[in-house]
C-alpha cells in the first residue's frame, strides 16, 4: 500500500514532464515575475548613450578660427548650447541616480513597470535632441522651450508611473528606511513641477528656464508640507 501511495503522489514521468511543461510556460508568458537585473543594466547603458550624444553635439571651433582670440569668441558665442549641455547632462544624471537607488529595492518587474520604464527610456534618449533644437538658430523661442520642457516633465512622469506600477504589483521590498524613498522621488517631483511651470512662462517671456532653478525650493516645499501632516497627527 506504501508504494502504491507512493506512486500515486510520484505521478507517471508523462505527468511530472506536462507538469514541467506547464512552469515553463507560464515564465514564458510572464505571468511571473521578471527579474530587475537586465532591465537595469539595459537602462545603464542606455542613459550612458544619451550623455555620450549630449556631448557629440556641442559646437567645437572650425578651421576657419584662428588664434586663442577667435577661439574665446567663438566659445562666448555658443555658451547657451555649453549651458542647454550643463542642464541636460544635470537632468540626465539626477534621472539615473533616482532610478538606481530606487531600483535597488524592485523584487520582480510587472509588464507595465517594463513599457513604463522603456518610455521613461525613450524620453532620454530624446534629450539630445529637444537640447539641440532649443539652442537651434531658429526664430521660434516657445515651440523650442515648451519641446524640451516638456521632454523634462514626461520623462519624469513615466518613472513615476513605472514605480507606481511596481509598488501596485508588489514588485518592491520594504526599504530599510521609507523615508528614504520619499526623499529621492520628491526630486523627481520638484522637477516635474519646475519644468511644467516653466512652459506657460515660456509663453509670456524668455527668462522661463529661471523656474528650473527653483528645483531645490521646491523640494523643500514638499518635504515641509508631507512632514505637516505627521506633526500635527503627533500632537
Amino acid at each position: 500500500m506504501a508504494d502504491t501511495r507512493a506512486e500515486s503522489t510520484a505521478g507517471t514521468p508523462e505527468e511530472t514532464e506536462t507538469a514541467e511543461a506547464g512552469e515553463g510556460a507560464e515564465e514564458a508568458t510572464g505571468d511571473r515575475p521578471a527579474s530587475p537585473e537586465r532591465l537595469i543594466y539595459f537602462s545603464d547603458a542606455v542613459v550612458a548613450i544619451a550623455i555620450t550624444l549630449l556631448a557629440l553635439e556641442l559646437p567645437l571651433p572650425t578651421g576657419d578660427v584662428h588664434g586663442n582670440g577667435e577661439v574665446l569668441h567663438f566659445l562666448r558665442e555658443h555658451l547657451s548650447e555649453y549651458a542647454a549641455f550643463l542642464v541636460s547632462f544635470w537632468a540626465i544624471a539626477v534621472h539615473w541616480l533616482i532610478h538606481q537607488r530606487l531600483f535597488r529595492y524592485v523584487t520582480g518587474l510587472s509588464g507595465g513597470a517594463i513599457r513604463w520604464n522603456l518610455l521613461w527610456l525613450l524620453a532620454i534618449v530624446v534629450t539630445p535632441f529637444t537640447t539641440k533644437l532649443l539652442t537651434s538658430e531658429a526664430d521660434a523661442f516657445q515651440v523650442q522651450f515648451i519641446v524640451y520642457a516638456a521632454n523634462q516633465v514626461l520623462t519624469g512622469l513615466f518613472f513615476r508611473l513605472a514605480f507606481t506600477d511596481l509598488r501596485r504589483s508588489g514588485g518592491l521590498r520594504t526599504p530599510a528606511s521609507p523615508e528614504a524613498v520619499s526623499d529621492v522621488m520628491s526630486w523627481l517631483t520638484a522637477m516635474i513641477v519646475a519644468f511644467l511651470i516653466s512652459i506657460p512662462v515660456a509663453l509670456v517671456t524668455h527668462w522661463a528656464a529661471v523656474c528650473w532653478a527653483l528645483i531645490p525650493a521646491i523640494r523643500a516645499g514638499l518635504r515641509l508640507l508631507r512632514r505637516t501632516p505627521r506633526t500635527a497627527a503627533a500632537a
